[in-house]
């Protein structure tokens, strides 16, 4: 694509970045299903869906990091000033990132398809819901996006499950895939989903009551694009500025945001294992119809997405809104507030440390810095417990159980 200013992409090029999944990776993958057949290309999906790490010895990972090369990222101190946004707020995004930017991602019509039919090859919502919240906290640590450190890693990853992903919708026979969907996973769905890691957070975040600056914001954009590049996303289709990102997500959102049957079923299955985080049923409803009620994308994405409507706890949710907005005006006043804000919010990430997915291996780590940081407990299935942690980040590889 043309390099173009985000918030000056017409209709056209939009339409145009449907076409194009990763020009680099998706030619290697394709190359190397021929030379070892399905299975093989199979075997790697199964092998990262296991680990947490890049298993380097597989040819395919070792030839995809070789054509990839390095990436230049953007401005190391933009990118550690948004990076730090996430460590004040890390827990509050935490709770925007489960009830607002995953349901944003099923309410994509055309982008839905690919994460309904991929989900057969890790049909788990709860894990599904984990593993972006390690992905979020291994990326968005100060200094991790650099070369080989835990983040820069995670995104390669992510990028080579993405090109493994595309393929196989493709060679589904079973759920043929339709070309007026695009490319699987293509650079405007790319894009969507970078902007609802982004400027859809910065949203709820405000919707919650936190004050954060244009800088903040527009840093917190700007790592994100940091991460974007590593992923392989066009340049043209990555926002300089919050304002370029809400300009993008509301054109995105006109184009894709619309009801569909795959959409509402993952839905479902996203707010039952999200509900199991809340101690009060009918919470986490409540709680996706307050974020998704006017988004970057657009407004009533919950009635797109055909959830339930919200029993009485839509009350406590307001009520709790009203009182974050007091206490996180606070942060820059009052001594103390910063470590007092966050009781619902660190009990969300408290009781996701806690959990076990269905094989008995925890959810997800986090940092031993970041836990002190939210007073939360690592536990047994957490950074600071686990044998031969590492303080800067998560462990680079643990097994599948």
């Amino acid at each position: 694509m043309q390099a173009t200013p985000t918030a000056q992409l017409d209709h056209q090029a939009l339409d145009a970045a449907r076409q194009v999944g990763d020009p680099l990776l998706d030619p290697l993958v394709s190359e190397h299903a021929a030379l070892r057949g399905p299975d093989a290309v199979r075997a790697v999906i199964g092998k990262l869906f296991c680990t947490t790490g890049l298993p380097v010895d597989d040819p395919l990972v070792s030839a995809c990091g070789d054509v990839v090369g390095d990436v230049e990222l953007g401005d190391p101190a933009i990118i550690a000033r948004g990076q730090q946004l996430f460590a004040l707020f890390g827990p509050e995004i935490f709770l925007v990132l489960g009830s607002c930017s995953l349901p944003l991602a099923f309410a994509a019509g055309n982008g839905v398809q690919a994460i309904f039919r991929a989900r057969r090859l890790k049909d788990d919502p709860v894990r599904r819901l984990y593993d972006t919240a390690q992905m979020v906290v291994n990326v968005m640590q100060v200094g991790e996006l650099a070369r080989g450190r835990t983040g820069w890693r995670t995104a390669r990853k992510v990028r080579l499950i993405h090109g493994l992903i595309r393929w196989h919708v493709q060679q589904d026979v079973a759920h043929p895939w339709s070309p007026a969907w695009g490319v699987p996973i293509n650079q405007e769905d790319l894009a969507g989903t970078l902007l609802s890691f982004s400027v859809a957070v910065l949203h709820g975040l405000r919707a919650m009551g936190a004050r954060i600056s244009a800088r903040d914001g527009d840093a917190y954009v700007h790592a994100w694009s940091a991460v974007g590049r590593l992923l392989g996303v066009d340049e043209a289709l990555l926002a300089a500025t919050e304002a370029d990102a809400t300009a993008l997500a509301a054109r995105i959102g006109e184009r894709q945001i619309r009801a569909t049957p795959e959409g509402k079923q993952l839905a479902e299955q996203l707010m039952a294992a999200v509900a199991t985080l809340f101690p009060i049923p009918g919470y986490a409803n409540s709680l996706t119809h307050y974020f998704l009620s006017d988004t970057a994308f657009g407004q009533e994405v919950a009635r797109v997405l055909g959830l339930p409507p919200p029993n009485w706890t839509r009350a406590l949710v307001a009520a709790r809104a009203w009182q974050k907005r007091q206490v996180l005006g606070l942060l820059d006043i009052v001594p103390g507030a910063r470590r007092r804000r966050s009781f619902l919010a660190r009990r969300f990430v408290q009781n996701m440390i806690l959990a076990r997915r269905p094989g008995g291996e925890p959810p997800f780590e986090l940092p031993e810095h970041l836990a002190r940081r939210w007073r939360v407990a690592a536990g047994r299935g957490g950074a600071a417990a686990a044998a031969g942690a590492n303080p800067r980040g998560p462990r680079p590889e643990a097994s599948c159980q």
